[in-house]
């Protein structure tokens, strides 16, 4: 059964024991933000914990506070999270967030769809 929710910032759904979780394009993401879509994600979760894919492929921008809090509160209820950027500039970037923000929670940043999904399988 495929479950989905979404807000003013990201699409998610439940579909195979995995949650996908897809920034909308050229949002930008500060605190307030981050909340929110950590909010959301967890309730429809139902208090499950799941591996995340998380597309951020459709980030213009996101703050220091923000990255800090998805890394951190951002990770309540994640198995483990596979990060999806798909251009050099935003994949260094993302290595450096998991590298500086040091995520409680297995995460990895891959450039295709398949790549992440193929990572995760192992948490189901």
């Amino acid at each position: 059964m495929k479950k989905c929710i979404e807000n003013s910032y990201a699409y998610i759904s439940i579909q195979g024991g995995i949650l996908f979780f897809e920034y909308k394009d050229q949002v930008t993401i500060g605190l307030q933000q981050a909340i929110e879509v950590v909010a959301t994600r967890i309730k429809l979760q139902n208090g499950i914990p799941y591996p995340i894919l998380c597309d951020i492929r459709g980030i213009k921008n996101i703050d220091k506070d923000a990255r800090r809090y998805l890394s951190t509160e951002g990770s309540l209820l994640s198995k483990a999270v596979a990060l999806i950027s798909d251009t050099p500039l935003s994949h260094i970037v993302s290595e450096l967030y998991v590298k500086n923000n040091n995520p409680p929670v297995p995460t990895k940043v891959f450039n295709e769809m398949e790549e992440g999904l193929a990572y995760l399988k192992s948490f189901l």
